[in-house]
């Protein structure tokens, strides 16, 4: 129905989610990328007032679920509901009110990070921010001279390497994070047999469309997917969630 390589026709899609889905249907969506547009300060990504009234009256609608690699309280405060969420791209969830691990020495892995944070890395390097995550640490480009960035990913590797963390590398972003944990696993963890629509737009959201190939996927933006569907950017993913709302 949709070309992978072009962008679904909004109208059509949303009757192709109403189809597929329904009342009591599971929703999985990343945050950044996907429900709000990436920025240069990761830490101002409050969610506007309209994209909170849409994940409200989803959230009345079927089983939501925000699938980020934020950590929770981040998620907490800047969508400012009391709705599902899945942080640190899947290593930990907040559910009626509670902050479950969901893989084991979860906490342990915050004494790693307390030592790399001791290393101050962005008194290194200008212009690098480093933002804790606290079984995680993420280390932004984006201010950083371009004739840097080899150097501090050599540098990241290493402390990986040293530390045994796995690396993610984002846009503009590199980010040491737990060990096996992914989207898809997580996802896969809480789905229940109804019908889903899961939506991401980089490569982290991947695995969450190759392990739930049952689901109604959505890729948003440009890049290779494995998402069935395809839209163009933030703004026409959350007009079809207005929709569907």
């Amino acid at each position: 129905m949709v070309d992978k390589e072009g962008s679904a026709d909004s109208e059509r899609l949303i009757t192709e989610i109403k189809m597929e889905i329904e009342g009591g249907s599971q929703i999985f969506l990343d945050y950044d990328g996907t429900l709000v547009p990436i920025i240069i300060d990761p830490e101002k990504c409050y969610a506007p007032q309209s994209l909170r009234e849409i994940l409200f009256n989803l959230s009345k609608k079927y089983e939501l679920y925000i699938v980020s690699g934020r950590q929770i309280k981040e998620l907490k405060d800047f969508i400012g509901l009391d709705i599902n969420l899945i942080g640190m791209h899947g290593a930990v969830a907040y559910l009626d009110g509670r902050e479950i691990p969901l893989v084991k020495d979860f906490y342990q892995y915050a004494s790693r990070i307390e030592k790399v944070k001791e290393m101050n890395l962005q008194e290194k390097y200008d212009g690098l921010r480093v933002y804790d995550k606290s079984s995680g640490i993420l280390f932004h480009l984006g201010l950083v001279n371009k004739n840097l960035w080899d150097k501090i990913r050599n540098e990241i590797e290493s402390i990986a390497l040293e530390y045994n963390m796995e690396l993610y590398y984002g846009k503009q972003i590199i980010e040491l994070k737990i060990p096996g944990v992914n989207k898809g696993d997580a996802i896969r963890r809480f789905r229940n047999g109804k019908p889903c629509l899961i939506a991401g737009d980089e490569d982290t959201d991947e695995s969450g469309f190759i392990k739930c190939p049952e689901c109604l996927s959505i890729h948003v933006g440009e890049g290779n997917t494995h998402a069935k569907y395809r839209v163009k950017n933030v703004e026409e993913f959350l007009s079809i969630l207005r929709a569907i709302s």
